[in-house]
């Protein structure tokens, strides 16, 4: 017997026992969509930690710290050979330098303090800087003065007599649901007669501090940063590092501040961003840059630690639905042993024909991968259909309390699982239509064709 014969005798047996065959089939279906929700489940919390952790930084990011060892041997700094020395190493594509001040922006009453991060405007391709507006950032929105606003930050200007309000609160908060969404700005800061503003370096006068009124320095607001920018972006001001510098050194200046003891500081920059070219690298050149001295962190050391939570909590969704497999897989078995019980004579009568023993299990084999195959088919369609529902669901606010973020699916079943799930329930027929095969090829001719 040619293997398309036993196809086609496989399929007309399959449809003999419709309503048996059908529960069977049922039973499969089951047994699939609960492991592949389950595993789906799993997916949609890794997805929903990993985006958590790339809001805390790009996973291919190391930020590099100088060491302040009791040494003076051991300590390092981190200046422009630090940069040049990092930038050498293998899969680093790039060094970023940050500056940080702290102070904050005076506009008439209202203030508004904020952190001050200076950077390299020479590599603002690797900053990932991006304006609400959709705009480019570009090395001349930097001139004269000119920094960039975290969007969030725009909302809060206040004036310190009055304190702080709600109005200062850039979300707006659903008391049913827990969520929250942006407002929109209140007014354009990027406009200089709407919004005419100062920056300065000590806001403790308006905290209650002694002393005078801060002086303001002339700045420009180049743009509003997107309301999904990262990192240390989605909180503190953007500049070009040299006019930071500059400004910082007039206001040391204007305010007869000693600078001697500063200028004992060799760390010319306060952090160092490296860019490696693959999130594989991380661990490597981070192990390397640590060799040299150097402090580091990287949100790629939180994701080994995820990764190996979500492998054991999907390790236990899987179980659970495997359960159903497995009631699944003695359905077939059952199912299959019974119909060699009632095709016994058939059995011996392809014995006497000559058929051979391998075509007989083939055949039987056929019939229950068939079962799983099916199963496996239905099974992953309805999976398909339940988790779309989960998703409308979640966006909705009916399923928040499972929601892993604002945008992140409760369920992501990706075309792996969809291609394994086919391919397990199918193998799982296979086997557990072996035993019930096995018995048929063992069923003596004569017996088999005397039994009625």
């Amino acid at each position: 017997m040619s293997f398309l014969d036993i196809l086609k005798m496989a399929g007309g047996n399959f449809l003999r026992r419709k309503a048996r065959t059908l529960l069977t089939v049922a039973g499969v279906v089951i047994g699939t969509m609960a492991v592949v929700i389950m595993l789906s489940i799993g997916q949609g919390m890794e997805k929903g930690y990993i985006e958590q952790l790339q809001s805390w930084g790009s996973l291919t990011q190391i930020e590099v710290y100088p060491n302040y060892s009791g040494n003076e041997d051991e300590q390092t700094y981190l200046n422009e050979e630090t940069v040049t020395t990092l930038e050498a190493l293998d899969h680093v594509e790039v060094a970023l330098p940050t500056t940080r001040q702290y102070g904050g922006l005076i506009m008439g009453r209202k203030i508004n303090d904020l952190g001050i991060n200076g950077i390299d405007i020479t590599k603002l391709d690797y900053y990932d800087l991006e304006l609400e507006n959709g705009e480019p950032v570009t090395a001349e929105m930097f001139a004269e003065n000119g920094y960039l606003i975290p969007y969030t930050s725009v909302f809060q200007f206040y004036n310190p007599k009055q304190g702080w309000s709600d109005e200062n609160d850039p979300y707006i908060y659903d008391e049913e649901t827990g969520e929250r969404t942006l407002k929109e700005l209140p007014f354009d800061i990027t406009n200089p007669d709407e919004a005419r503003v100062k920056m300065a370096f000590d806001m403790s006068y308006y905290w209650g501090g002694e002393g005078n009124k801060p002086k303001g320095y002339d700045v420009r607001c180049a743009g509003v940063m997107s309301s999904k920018a990262q990192g240390n972006f989605s909180y503190s001001l953007v500049m070009d590092m040299k006019t930071l510098d500059e400004m910082y050194k007039k206001y040391q200046k204007d305010n007869k501040i000693d600078t001697k003891e500063s200028d004992k500081n060799k760390n010319k920059y306060d952090s160092l961003y490296v860019v490696v070219d693959d999130m594989n690298n991380v661990t490597d050149v981070q192990a390397e840059i640590n060799s040299l001295g150097y402090q580091t962190w990287a949100s790629a050391e939180l994701l080994e630690d995820v990764q190996e939570q979500m492998g054991m909590i999907q390790a236990v969704l899987g179980g659970i639905g495997a359960v159903a497999f497995l009631v699944a897989a003695i359905g077939i078995s059952n199912t299959m042993v019974m119909s060699t019980y009632e095709r016994t004579r058939e059995i011996g009568i392809m014995k006497v024909l000559g058929c051979k023993l391998s075509n007989i299990m083939t055949l039987f084999l056929t019939e229950a991968a068939i079962i799983g195959f099916a199963g496996g088919v239905f099974g992953i369609a309805l999976s398909l259909g339940l988790s779309k529902i989960m998703n409308m669901l979640s966006d909705s606010g009916a399923l928040a309390m499972f929601s892993m973020g604002e945008g992140i699916p409760i369920s992501i079943i990706p075309i792996w699982l969809i291609v394994g799930g086919i391919v397990f329930s199918t193998l799982v027929g296979v086997i557990s239509g072996f035993y019930p095969a096995l018995r048929a090829t063992k069923l003596s001719a004569l017996d088999a064709i005397k039994n009625e």
